[in-house]
């Protein structure tokens, strides 16, 4: 497995409120999370940060060569434990009231991508050159979209993209979409914040991706000049896990 992480300020905002978390472990299953914060001052950046901790370190002292639906129940569990330090944080201090994040958080090896998912941070897999993206929105304007009340070009532009329905720490219970993929050799994983899905489409991405002429890091590093070539009105993070037929630690 090859891995790339980055992050990006972008071009307009003065703090970086998302955060990544990028773990090996021994037995070469890699922990994956990308988080994007929101809240006033520096609470997005608190909420974002504290989330990818704490999912990094539940994790951590558990066995990940289980089963699929362990390995769900697992996220699932470190999920709800962020959720709990975050909104615990926030009610605790009134500057960091209202504070919370998205977050994507996957545990991959050799056979599948078994992920948790809360908010408009997305993952996707190129297969075969296929583009497919593996989450769901939990926003406003998918709402609106899937009750075909607006077009997918409306909903890429409309003023209240960035309403999320749901979210870690806003709330004492978070609802978590569980979803998992088997993947094979020369996939791509991808998982990001919305500053790259906004500023760059999806054409465009898959089109990186399936590059021939890039290396991983040339890949995420194009994928990020991209979203600032577009405007960079967000804060852009992104992890590129690559399926090259061995373990991560080969």
């Amino acid at each position: 497995m090859e891995l790339a992480r980055r992050t990006d300020i972008g071009r307009v905002r003065d703090l970086n409120e998302d955060s990544t978390g990028l773990v090996l472990t021994k037995s070469g299953t890699v922990i994956a999370i990308v988080a994007d914060g929101m809240g006033g001052h520096q609470a997005g950046d608190v909420a974002s940060r504290e989330t990818v901790d704490t999912i990094e370190k539940v994790l951590r002292a558990e066995n990940l060569d289980v089963s699929t639906d362990e390995k769900s129940d697992l996220l699932l569990h470190a999920v709800g434990k962020a959720n709990e330090k975050v909104f615990r944080m926030a009610e605790q201090n009134s500057q960091l009231s209202g504070m919370g994040t998205t977050v994507i958080a996957a545990i991959v090896d050799q056979h599948e991508v078994v992920l948790a998912h809360v908010g408009d941070s997305r993952a996707y897999m190129l297969h075969k050159n296929g583009l497919y993206q593996l989450t769901e929105d939990h926003s406003y304007v998918n709402i609106l979209r899937k009750n075909g009340q607006i077009t997918a070009e409306e909903a890429r532009n409309h003023h209240l993209r960035n309403m999320i329905v749901r979210a870690v720490g806003t709330n004492e219970d978070v609802e978590v979409d569980l979803i998992n993929t088997p993947w094979s050799k020369d996939d791509i994983f991808l998982m990001c914040s919305d500053g790259l899905t906004t500023m760059v489409s999806e054409r465009e991405i898959g089109l990186v991706l399936s590059s021939t002429s890039m290396t991983l890091d040339e890949k995420a590093d194009k994928l990020i000049e991209l979203a600032l070539e577009a405007g960079g009105a967000d804060n852009i993070s992104l992890i590129l896990l690559r399926h090259t037929g061995g373990s991560a630690t080969s």
